[in-house]
This record gives C-alpha cells, sequence and structure tokens, in this order.
C-alpha cells in the first residue's frame, strides 16, 4: 500500500478552469451571504412580494433565497474552504507541488465537499421526504444520519484514494485514526462540520423568521 501520491502533476486547462471557476463563486457566494445575513427580509419567504409575482423567471428569483439547499452552500462555503487550508499542509500535495496547484487543490477539495454535502442532503431529505428537514423539532435523528453518511463516505474515500490508489498522500504529521487507518482531520472534518452546519441553518432560519415577523 502506498501512502504518498506516485508524482506531481502539471496543471491542465480544465483544473485552470475550475479553479478560476471556483475562487469566483467563493468571492461571490461570501458577498450573496454577507448580504443575506445583514439585510431584513421582505416577508416570510412564502411568497414573492407584490410586483415580482408576475413572471415565472422573477419568482423563482426571489424564492430561491428561502431554499434549504441555499443555506447549505452559502454556510457551508466558509466552514469546508477554512477547514481545507487549515489541514492542507497535513498532505503531500502541498510540499510537492507549487502555490498554482495548491490554491487548485483548495479549490478542488472544497468544491467536492460541498457536491457531497449537497447529495447527502439530498438523500436525506428523500429519505423522510422534506426538502427543510432541519427545521425540524426532532432534527437529531436526521442529522446523525447525515453525519454518519458523510464519515462512511470519507472513511471510504480516504481508504481508496490513499492506501489504495495513491491518489494523495499524508504527511508525518497528520494523526491517524485507529482501525480505519484514515487521517484524522477529514475523519474530524465530517464528524464536525455537517453538525456545525445544521445548527447555523436552524439558527440563520429561526433569526430570519423573527425578523420577518
Amino acid at each position: 500500500m502506498r501512502d504518498h501520491m506516485t508524482m506531481p502533476w502539471p496543471m491542465s486547462g480544465s483544473e485552470l478552469l475550475e479553479m478560476g471557476f471556483f475562487w469566483t463563486l467563493a468571492v461571490l457566494f461570501l458577498v450573496v451571504l454577507i448580504r443575506l445575513l445583514c439585510r431584513a427580509p421582505r416577508d416570510s419567504g412564502v411568497s414573492p412580494p407584490r410586483g415580482e409575482q408576475t413572471g415565472m423567471f422573477r419568482g423563482w428569483f426571489y424564492r430561491w433565497r428561502a431554499w434549504p439547499e441555499t443555506w447549505l452552500l452559502l454556510l457551508a462555503l466558509p466552514l469546508e474552504l477554512l477547514w481545507e487550508i487549515a489541514q492542507f499542509p497535513l498532505y503531500d500535495v502541498w510540499h510537492q507541488n507549487d502555490w498554482g496547484y495548491i490554491l487548485y487543490g483548495l479549490a478542488h477539495c472544497t468544491l467536492g465537499d460541498l457536491l457531497i454535502l449537497l447529495a447527502l442532503y439530498e438523500l436525506v431529505a428523500l429519505l423522510v421526504r422534506n426538502r427543510a428537514w432541519f427545521r425540524n423539532a426532532r432534527v437529531w435523528p436526521c442529522g446523525l444520519l447525515f453525519t454518519a453518511l458523510g464519515l462512511g463516505y470519507t472513511v471510504y474515500s480516504e481508504l481508496v484514494n490513499v492506501r489504495i490508489k495513491g491518489t494523495w498522500g499524508y504527511t508525518e504529521l497528520m494523526p491517524i485514526v485507529p482501525g480505519v487507518e484514515i487521517g484524522g482531520t477529514p475523519f474530524m472534518q465530517w464528524l464536525l462540520i455537517p453538525p456545525i452546519l445544521l445548527w447555523l441553518m436552524r439558527l440563520t432560519w429561526l433569526a430570519r423568521q423573527v425578523r420577518a415577523s
């Protein structure tokens, strides 16, 4: 089994495009999140205000702010990005490539985290038949499932990509989780961020409800 990447590789055009797309999207997401948190809603989010009720596109454009997926991604982006930045020196890609590729790696990993979170959230929503399941009073069973699914995927991904394929590797500073033999920081990432994210989503929703009343 290999614990290190086989070799550094140069970025291709598609990787440069992905990096540029992510960092542009990240800035836009953070700006939108700040504006939504600081701006008082004009109504409860149930229906568009007068003047925006005509036209399918206008109604859709207004309602996206109340979608649970919108808040999931907006709140998850800074959490996942900061975690990836903090743990990236524990992966050997930090030491094997230049800063351009490190920025790409951060973009690629964070984008992957967001897609995994979104897929798992929708899977739980499908099981309970409720897209806004984080609002339920008894949210903890869904939250446990949400977190368990993320942990399960992380264990599988780290074992395959580190121990079998050698897609990436750890440095000597990476703590290893006994039993599963994967990195401690990715394990803690998916143990802590999903419940924190759900708590922030619920807190934000309750605050917006108070402001809208």
